[in-house]
């Protein structure tokens, strides 16, 4: 019998509970999780005798459904600030929107309709689901915080904007233009390194990932430093301050991952010494962190 196989029964019996929704260990509350779906009870070492932990996940919600979610909110909050100001500041007088203004708002169409479409057709996600409460949380990064802080201030009658001249400008959307290309490679290249249906990871190449383990990431803080600097609204940078904060712990976490899966062991790849975790030559945090981790369980 296979980890599905066992879930499918269980939820046969619990309809309550179906498969996204469970979660089992063994012998133990804490004890080795049964994550792989594919694979047998016996490769788990499950003997008669031994005793499964049930826990229940709760109700969840399809990645890919919450990053549509996610993504929808900048496109919605930045259109209506755009197309309907006279909604959103008290005695609003009609005028022409800036040249930043404008720009400001392609730029965050462009990027945000690129990761829905990718949201869509691109992705594949290592878990088909997460706990239906985090769409909320998630959501606050997206929706708030690009979405209503930027946009307000952004659209707000009194906004100055930066006089760029025409070549800056040239240089501004076309560095953000190639950012954004880049971003779309690197999202390429992940999906073609895990077969559909699988969580497997293979160790990406090209486009940043011979310098990072999470080029994507790079690429993605590019454009917001870019944006940033074009909009010269403060709460574009705390956007900026705040996506960098996230994405470093997610890019810790994945090059810990690729540290430790791909180890050289048992026919395994080794995983290229040289790549940082998320800054080309910076931040190294990651690799220290399994370095002292494989010493402790020398000295264990």
């Amino acid at each position: 019998m296979t980890v599905e196989e066992l879930k499918k029964a269980f939820a046969k019996e619990f309809p309550k509970y179906y498969k996204e929704r469970q979660y089992f260990t063994l012998n133990e509350i804490k004890g080795t999780p049964l994550k792989d779906d594919k694979a047998t009870l016996n490769s788990y070492g499950i003997n008669g005798g031994d005793v499964l932990y049930f826990k229940d996940l709760g109700a969840q919600i399809s990645w890919r459904l919450v990053f549509v979610i996610e993504y929808f909110g900048p496109l919605l909050v930045f259109t209506l600030f755009y197309k309907f100001p006279q909604f959103f500041y008290v005695d609003y007088k009609a005028k022409e929107w800036n040249l930043v203004q404008k720009y400001g708002y392609y730029m965050i169409l462009g990027h945000y309709i690129k990761r829905e479409l990718e949201s869509v057709f691109i992705h594949r996600f290592s878990a088909a689901t997460m706990p239906f409460y985090r769409v909320f949380i998630n959501s606050t990064h997206y929706w708030i915080i690009c979405g209503l802080m930027i946009a307000y201030f952004l659209f707000h009658p009194n906004y100055q904007a930066v006089e760029w001249t025409e070549n800056q400008l040239y240089v501004i959307i076309g560095l953000f233009s190639l950012f954004e290309f880049m971003n779309f490679c690197c999202h390429l290249t992940l999906r073609n390194l895990r077969p559909s249906g699988s969580n497997k990871r293979g160790i990406p190449n090209g486009f940043g990932f011979g310098y990072v383990s999470c080029a994507n990431y790079f690429w993605e803080l590019c454009c917001w430093t870019v944006f940033a600097i074009f909009v010269r609204c403060l709460t574009a940078y705390f956007f900026l301050l705040v996506s960098f904060i996230q994405i470093n712990a997610w890019a810790q976490k994945k090059h810990i991952r690729y540290l430790k899966e791909f180890d050289g062991k048992e026919d395994k790849l080794m995983y290229p010494a040289n790549r940082k975790a998320l800054i080309p030559f910076f931040l190294q945090v990651a690799k220290r962190g399994i370095q002292a981790e494989i010493g402790d369980q020398k000295k264990k």
